[in-house]
């Protein structure tokens, strides 16, 4: 899981992104008409705190993110009135809203990761605590169970969820699928023991200076270092690609952008950073599933 430093300009976070981000859960909690999906069905009933059961993207064009993600990785979409149901090979795995941002307004687009954990309220309190922020909830969320929109105390924002129909279960990743989700720090030790804490990861293993958090021996998320520290804190998604180089050659053909290239050393062959039209950041890898006993 390495990656080559390079170096990129500070996207600050404007205050369109929090308002889009609150309309978000304004939605998911009943206050508009978007038809959501549950992050598990059928229904499981089991909760797996400290694992990221789901993503939404934030994007000015709908349109043109389903072009580029259809196209990138034959996913299907599924219009739900101003929700688009993600869907790969007929199984919903994450959804679009579009936002209408000012005119010259950047930075906006973006992936929000929604995070299980055990109590969303005790979990908003202690994300206060440490001195994070509280941007909307806790509210039940139509569709979704009980959640809460907050940034981490290095600026970083996630979705606290509380599944109504349960957490997905544990399965072997697929091509074209979600493989897990990174955190970019600044201080890599403060974000570990802030979420080890907040969800009650079980351990967290180093390899060579990226950390993985493991509960009961599975992983479930990594956190690394920012590249540069004028790079803005943030959860990044990361998708499981049978041929990143394949994948990268076609990304600026497709309106988006190459950050990160796939590097001649093994291990970089096996990653690259990405960005779509709309600026959302995002991670391919390419994972054979050998020596990450648990990962899921």
């Amino acid at each position: 899981m390495t990656m080559r430093t390079q170096r990129f300009r500070r996207h600050a976070v404007p205050s369109i992104v929090i308002l889009a981000l609150l309309s978000i859960v304004a939605a998911l909690s009943g206050c508009s008409t978007l038809d959501l999906t549950p992050v598990a069905s059928p229904a499981t009933h089991k909760h797996s705190p400290g694992k990221i059961l789901w993503h939404d993207l934030l994007t000015q064009d709908v349109a043109q993110a389903e072009d580029f993600y259809g196209k990138l990785f034959g996913w299907d979409f599924k219009h739900q009135g101003a929700y688009t149901v993600v869907m790969r090979d007929g199984l919903a795995i994450g959804g679009m809203v579009e936002i209408k941002p000012k005119p010259n307004s950047r930075g906006i687009a973006r992936w929000i990761a929604s995070l299980s954990v055990s109590n969303v309220d005790q979990a908003v309190e202690f994300v206060r605590e440490q001195g994070g922020k509280i941007h909307e909830g806790p509210t039940n969320m139509r569709n979704r169970g009980r959640g809460a929109l907050v940034s981490d105390p290095q600026g970083a924002q996630i979705l606290l969820l509380r599944s109504s129909t349960g957490d997905p279960e544990d399965k072997e990743p697929a091509i074209n699928d979600w493989l897990w989700d990174e955190l970019w720090s600044s201080d890599p030790a403060t974000s570990l023991d802030f979420y080890q804490a907040l969800v009650g990861y079980s351990s967290r293993e180093n390899r060579e200076n990226y950390w993985i958090l493991k509960m009961n021996g599975k992983w479930r998320a990594g956190v690394r270092g920012v590249f540069d520290n004028k790079l803005e804190q943030r959860w990044v998604p990361v998708i499981r690609v049978a041929d990143p180089q394949k994948i990268t050659d076609v990304v600026t053909k497709l309106g988006g952008r190459v950050l990160i290239k796939s590097g001649r050393a093994e291990e970089d062959k096996q990653t690259a950073l990405l960005a779509d039209p709309s600026g959302a950041l995002f991670m391919i890898q390419k994972w054979s599933g050998i020596a990450t006993e648990g990962r899921q």
